[in-house]
């Protein structure tokens, strides 16, 4: 699929080897190491003169390393991150194909069958392992990042990989696609890092043909167990102008450009966005992710799935379980 639109004003774009055009109101989006760049600002951890320098080592190394080499190579270039987080980081990312997977049969309950369709957007791809885990069953995948530097990562990751497979450098508010594109639209923990959760929703019912699948999934705000992004205990429950303050005063490290969502926020975007059919509940924990944490979260998570089996516990755990997914249609 390369019908792209000008995220900004929706007009239509021509295009060069270089870049894209809009025909419309005439602002250019560069197209970078094969990759275009549709972002109508910069990913909110780096400036854009930062990032291309970064995607621009990593591009030239991702011709002699691995994608495992790779990913370890970033995050020696990032070298403010704790090292423990960073281990956690790379386990997190070799483990994407898994949570796709355990994603995709998540929807295939839902929806009675095997999903499948043309075209499926995922929304925040990182490193791509839900477009590798998806390969077989649409036609076209798109992966869009607001990160340039990831999208250079996942390429490595899909080298060699069957099907049509096209990454998208852009942020979810602004989609550089038409209308009703796509028959599915998937974010998996991309909502909690994104500027305008509302116009993310909003733009995901735009971008969605009628009848088309979309499924998020996000940590819970209220969550009994530890902010996941940094493994702190009850940053949910403090008013969020105090968080970043708590977070910094119990780890020493910053908690910026995350806002968790409860039950009752989704509840509250979904309604606002136009989508009509959908449910919010709590979502197991994909299998995979029990090799990035403690034995005792491991011991926790086996019992919130065995709660999870439990009618009767269903609606606590839409308030204070670990996860929450969203599915509907629009």
């Amino acid at each position: 699929m390369g019908d792209f639109r000008c995220p900004q004003c929706r007009g239509p774009l021509s295009s060069n080897p270089e870049a894209y055009r809009c025909q419309a109101c005439g602002r250019e989006y560069p197209i970078v190491f094969g990759i275009p760049d549709f972002r109508l600002f910069p990913d909110p951890y780096i400036s854009l003169e930062d990032e291309y320098e970064k995607a621009r080592v990593l591009a030239d190394e991702a011709g002699l390393v691995s994608f495992e080499a790779l990913v370890r190579a970033y995050w020696e270039m990032t070298p403010d991150v704790p090292r423990q987080a960073v281990e956690r980081y790379i386990r997190y990312a070799l483990g994407a194909e898994g949570r796709g997977r355990a994603c995709l049969e998540t929807i295939d309950v839902h929806v009675g069958w095997r999903w499948s369709g043309q075209v499926c957007l995922e929304i925040g791809c990182g490193t791509g392992g839900f477009l590798l885990a998806a390969r077989t069953r649409f036609r076209t995948l798109i992966g869009a990042d607001i990160a340039l530097r990831w999208l250079v990562v996942a390429k490595k990751r899909l080298e060699g990989a069957t099907g049509d497979i096209i990454l998208v450098c852009c942020s979810a508010e602004h989609l550089p696609f038409p209308d009703e594109a796509f028959d599915g639209i998937v974010g998996l923990h991309v909502l909690e890092h994104t500027k305008d959760q509302q116009a993310v929703v909003s733009e995901t019912a735009r971008a969605l043909k009628r009848g088309g699948l979309f499924f998020f999934s996000t940590p819970n705000r209220f969550s009994l167990g530890p902010e996941p992004c940094v493994r702190v205990w009850g940053v949910g429950f403090l008013p969020r102008a105090l968080a970043s303050r708590y977070v910094w005063m119990i780890k020493k490290i910053p908690y910026r450009n995350i806002r968790l969502l409860s039950c009752f926020e989704l509840r509250r975007l979904l309604s606002r966005s136009g989508l009509k059919e959908w449910s919010i509940g709590p979502a197991r924990i994909a299998e995979c992710e029990l090799n990035v944490v403690s034995g005792f979260t491991r011991v926790l998570i086996r019992i919130y799935h065995a709660l999870l089996a439990r009618p009767l516990f269903s609606s606590v755990l839409r308030i204070f379980g670990p996860l929450l997914e969203v599915v509907g249609r629009r």
